[in-house]
């Protein structure tokens, strides 16, 4: 989906919601049309943000090769206890 139909599908769900719940705003369309570029906005954003880390992650399994090994993941109803229970959970 594209940037400029999800924002104005979640400008289009904003107006919805507002209107089903029976608020009696006032909605011009300088405000509709800030909401949608603000909406435009950081979609943008969010997606520079998702480019960065992917290309962050990259750069790190670089780095670990093929010598990383992820942790097994435990199996259901068997409780994994790195110390004692509790030792990492205390009160001041």
């Amino acid at each position: 989906m594209e940037d400029d139909e999800l924002a104005f599908k979640l400008v289009e769900l904003y107006v919805r919601e507002v209107s089903k719940g029976h608020e009696k705003r006032q909605m011009g369309l300088d405000t509709l049309l800030n909401a949608y570029f603000y909406a435009l906005l950081r979609i943008a954003r969010k997606n520079k943000e998702i480019g960065a880390l992917s290309k962050a992650v990259e750069r790190q399994e670089e780095v670990l090769g093929e010598d990383y090994k992820p942790e097994e993941e435990p199996q259901a109803g068997k409780p994994v206890y790195k110390d004692k229970p509790g030792d990492d959970f205390k009160f001041d």
